[in-house]
């Protein structure tokens, strides 16, 4: 079970609207893409996009997350699993990759070099992946003082919940690490870091 699963109604509620970061795929998507959302929760990315029924791949490791997707979007797809692992997906299939809030939830190296070497294989050459990874918040900073792995309490009950910290230099190097051309990589509404990188 996916520690989402434990406060997903709540979390989903949370995760209702758009950030203006989305707004930053917009000039690299169009209708017939094929798009595969990692970390896609209760798939609200899904409302923003423009791609035809279908075209919109999700994955999760959160079962009742996934089952709200599946409510709200039931002609696309969605699949329960771990994006730390090998994907479930062919090599040159997407046009575009996504990871809404959700790469920080990598808490090694190792994983994040699987992450970018699996988005690397699924793309398509020239695809995109669209990346946002939080600014974690300063109030949090003595109580994480000298960690790379962050624990921060989410809602009322206070659920623990790990990030790992990451800075745009170290995002924008291993995407080329990986092979990928940096398009851009900006700080947004001082709380989210965004990278959008080709293959």
């Amino acid at each position: 079970m996916s520690e989402y699963d434990k406060f997903a109604v709540d979390f989903s509620a949370t995760r209702k609207n758009g950030w203006p970061e989305f707004d930053l795929l917009a000039p690299h998507i169009s209708k017939m893409d094929r798009v595969l959302d990692l970390g896609c929760g209760n798939a609200r990315l899904r409302k923003f996009l423009p791609v035809a029924d279908g075209n919109y791949f999700g994955l999760d490791l959160s079962e009742k997350l996934l089952k709200i997707a599946r409510d709200e979007f039931p002609r696309d797809h969605f699949f329960l699993g771990s994006f730390e692992k090998t994907l479930p997906f062919g090599a040159d299939n997407f046009e575009i990759v996504t990871a809404i809030a959700s790469f920080h939830h990598l808490l090694s190296k190792k994983s994040q070099h699987q992450f970018f070497a699996e988005v690397f294989r699924v793309l398509k050459p020239g695809g995109i992946l669209f990346l946002t990874t939080w600014n974690l918040p300063r109030k949090f900073f003595w109580k994480n003082f000298g960690k790379k792995n962050w624990t921060i309490p989410f809602g009322a009950e206070k659920f623990p919940r790990t990030y790992r910290k990451i800075s745009p230099r170290e995002l924008k190097s291993l995407a080329k690490k990986f092979g990928f051309s940096v398009l851009g990589c900006t700080l947004e509404r001082r709380k989210n870091y965004v990278l959008i990188v080709q293959k």
